[in-house]
């Protein structure tokens, strides 16, 4: 169901004064990807790829092929979470616990884990920890800010090359492409799925709050996701509806405090899939009590995937 021209012309508006704070992007880059090594698993492939996001900025990622799938795959992109500047990709990828890129691999899918800006191989080649890696990215937080960018327009940027790569791949069926992420990734998740008009379902678990709340509650924010102006256009129920119609579920646990209001986000979006007719693909699963992505929360947000993702 299409939307009334006045309806459609707010949408436009309001994408448009979004991407307007973000600021300009990077400039344009070939591709130029490289498989720089390979590693056969019981089960699947794992390529590591490197590809260039922007000029003399590279991206890094594993690519997990399942083996004796039917190909091309429905394929899930998953963000790392934050905090672990050294792990990175690794942590979605690991095998030896649990992990998102290990079970949906299993599942069927390929599974396209990057390393965001600031983590893994895309740290500083000065690090020498933690602490240096938090003050590097508020460095290029403010350098950019200098030329009228956005840390956040950059790292949209690089999930939309990452996106440009997967279209390149036989492996990967860009009809049946997803996004999945908790905390840092839950963030990434939303704002993706509202940018990025490619991918066709997202999954956000955690650490989903209104910037309103998180001023009120006198929260810290992650430095990634503070864009000048932003509060005087938008706050994330305005983002999230940008994803609609497209499939999205946002997952939460009762008494989170990174995720006070996200009912109210829920709901608040929750028209701009009604005016679709759509208002079933957006979904609000809360979990009475938890800690993490727990196996419960990950096998039915997996079940949600499956159902916009996975062929009959």
């Amino acid at each position: 169901m299409g939307q009334p021209n006045s309806q459609a012309t707010l949408v436009e508006m309001l994408q448009q004064s979004v991407i307007s704070v973000l600021g300009a992007p990077p400039d344009p880059a070939p591709l130029t990807p490289h498989v720089i090594g390979t590693l056969e698993r019981e089960g699947y492939r794992r390529e590591h790829i490197k590809y260039q996001v922007s000029p003399n900025h590279w991206g890094y990622a594993y690519l997990l092929i399942p083996k004796g799938a039917r190909q091309p795959c429905p394929t899930v992109i998953c963000h790392h979470s934050a905090g672990n500047f050294a792990a990175g990709k690794e942590e979605v990828v690991d095998e030896t616990r649990p992990s998102l890129g290990m079970e949906l691999v299993r599942l069927g899918y390929t599974v396209f884990a990057p390393d965001a800006f600031g983590y893994g191989e895309r740290r500083s080649p000065q690090s020498n920890g933690a602490a240096y890696d938090a003050a590097y990215t508020l460095q290029q937080y403010t350098v950019l800010l200098l030329r009228g960018e956005t840390l956040l327009r950059h790292l949209l940027w690089d999930i939309s090359r990452a996106v440009d790569y997967l279209a390149t791949r036989p492996e990967v069926d860009m009809a049946r492409l997803g996004f999945i992420g908790q905390s840092y990734g839950a963030r990434m998740a939303l704002w993706a799925a509202a940018l990025e008009p490619r991918l066709v379902a997202t999954v956000a678990h955690g650490s989903i709050m209104s910037y309103r709340e998180t001023v009120r509650q006198g929260n810290w924010f992650q430095i990634e996701f503070v864009v000048p102006r932003l509060m005087q256009v938008a706050d994330l129920q305005h983002v999230l509806s940008l994803a609609a119609p497209r499939p999205f579920l946002l997952s939460t646990v009762e008494g989170d405090t990174h995720s006070a209001d996200a009912a109210e986000i829920y709901q608040r979006a929750l028209p701009a899939y009604q005016r679709y007719g759509a208002a079933q693909r957006l979904a609000h699963y809360v979990y009475q009590r938890g800690s993490g992505f727990e196996p419960a929360m990950r096998y039915k947000a997996y079940t949600w995937l499956n159902s916009w993702l996975m062929p009959y």
